[in-house]
């Protein structure tokens, strides 16, 4: 029997002007979560992150953290979706008309609150159009590649998105009906960092635990557990 553990990256640089960076924080993230797996005794055989920096970067944390010595890989189908992207398809279809992007949005909490009310809204249109069934292909088919690659007792770590993980996680929980439903509340609880855990075995594939990060409440200890979790 083998695993797949889906690591979100860590704190990326939201509102920054480079959005696809880590924070400091997300820095922290990616060496605890690698710190914790390897305590736990995860062994990755390959680690496997998409081609963006802030998915680069994690990796690269959650090595140094783990100590691990095992290939590295990148597959751009662990990518993220184009946020921009999406809500221009949105703006054009008049399903919102705000004007914030990932890298532009303002710093303040409501500022943030507005921009994730437009992207839920924008996602919710995006799910119903040609693009989400070429991205839900894409990584329907990631998952099992990474899947075939964890037979026989073998670890695979991918480091992914919110979107990407919770999209590869859903399509194991829902029904096919219910899966972009699942999709979108996953990855608005998705934090920085949270690990899935998928098993490998004859039967197919088991998701067996989300969004774990017991790693960053740990390292924060009892008096603040939740001062190194962030969604952003």
């Amino acid at each position: 029997m083998g695993a797949i553990h889906l690591v979100r990256h860590g704190q990326a640089s939201f509102g920054s002007g480079d959005y696809d960076r880590l924070s400091e924080t997300g820095h922290l993230q990616g060496r605890l979560a690698g710190e914790d797996m390897a305590a736990r005794g995860v062994r990755p055989h390959v680690v496997v992150h998409g081609g963006l920096r802030r998915q680069r970067e994690t990796a690269e944390a959650l090595i140094a953290g783990a100590g691990w010595e095992c290939p590295v890989e990148t597959d751009d189908r662990w990518a993220e979706y184009d946020a921009d992207l999406v809500l221009t398809a949105a703006r054009e279809a008049g399903v919102v008309s705000g004007q914030g992007t990932l890298d532009t949005a303002a710093g303040s909490d409501e500022a943030k609150r507005e921009f994730q009310r437009q992207l839920d809204a924008a996602l919710g249109h995006w799910a119903g159009l040609d693009a989400f069934t070429e991205y839900a292909t894409r990584t329907e088919a990631a998952l099992a590649d990474a899947a075939e690659r964890s037979g026989s007792g073998r670890t695979t770590v991918v480091v992914s998105s919110a979107g990407t993980a919770s999209l590869a996680v859903a399509g194991l929980l829902a029904d096919p009906e219910g899966v972009v439903g699942v999709w979108a509340r996953l990855q608005r609880v998705t934090v920085n960092t949270g690990i899935a855990r998928i098993v490998v075995g004859r039967g197919g594939l088991t998701c067996v635990a989300v969004n774990e990060h017991q790693h960053l409440e740990r390292a924060a200890g009892p008096d603040e557990p939740r001062r190194f979790v962030t969604l952003r």
